[in-house]
């Protein structure tokens, strides 16, 4: 990691400027989907290259045997649930295993960018991971759904990309405090540097708006426990599901 030069931080600041900080729902209530801007996101000039790198991210999500995902009746609404924190995932599918031994039931990776999509219509949930929550400032025993996925970055640090430096966006809050730690260390040992946390809907409604530069700009990381979980379980060829609602048609009843 390298301290970010002054263009592109001033290319960070103008992007991100509007990027509100992550907040937290006030009630457990399960909110299904989050609020959208006046303006579809999804129709603006950077959607694409922006969901094309989303989609790079892994969620995780319980399947029956044959990869479609389970839908668990939420509000009286069957939604599929996918969960940023892989070990959170493995929770949910020793339980899904007890409970419906019959399903052949295993987790399936997913592109962050397609669930998404699902859950700003409704259909699908992003769970984060509860540690992910807390570093972002959540209280203690705050439920992770209904709440948005943070993510997490330094303002101040920049990392080399294929067309110049790029500023990372973290998944995991652990990953980026070791990044931070590395980078103050190697660069400004007496000025530690902050880290930032930004709410995913913030990120896309902006970064969506806008026709991505060629060079510079933003990397998204997956989480590191993620990646090793992937490698070790599903090899060297592993795919991002890109999740059709139309066959996720198994609803349990939560």
């Amino acid at each position: 990691m390298l301290l970010i030069t002054a263009a592109l931080a001033r290319l960070m600041l103008a992007v991100l400027a509007s990027a509100r900080p992550h907040t937290f729902a006030s009630s457990r209530r399960v909110v299904s989907s989050p609020r959208l801007a006046a303006t579809d996101p999804f129709e603006g000039a950077g959607w694409p290259q922006l969901q094309a790198s989303l989609d790079k991210l892994p969620l995780f999500t319980v399947a029956n045997q044959e990869g479609q995902p389970l839908q668990y009746e939420v509000g009286e609404k069957p939604l599929a649930v996918f969960y940023a924190d892989v070990d959170a995932a493995k929770k949910e599918l020793a339980q899904s295993l007890s409970q419906f031994p019959d399903l052949g039931c295993d987790l399936i990776p997913v592109s962050l960018g397609s669930a998404y999509k699902l859950t700003c219509e409704g259909k699908a949930m992003i769970v984060p991971g509860i540690a992910d929550l807390l570093a972002a400032g959540a209280p203690e025993g705050a439920e992770p759904m209904g709440q948005e996925l943070p993510l997490f970055a330094c303002m101040d640090m920049s990392q080399a990309g294929k067309n110049g430096p790029v500023l990372p966006l973290f998944m995991s809050h652990a990953d980026c405090a070791a990044a931070v730690e590395m980078a103050t260390a190697a660069e400004s040992p007496e000025e530690p540097l902050e880290i930032s946390c930004l709410s995913l809907p913030s990120v896309v409604e902006r970064l969506s708006s806008v026709a991505m530069p060629g060079t510079g700009g933003f990397e998204f990381m997956a989480p590191d426990k993620t990646l090793a979980h992937i490698a070790g379980y599903l090899g060297q060829g592993v795919y991002w599901k890109e999740v059709d609602d139309e066959k996720a048609a198994v609803v349990l009843e939560d």
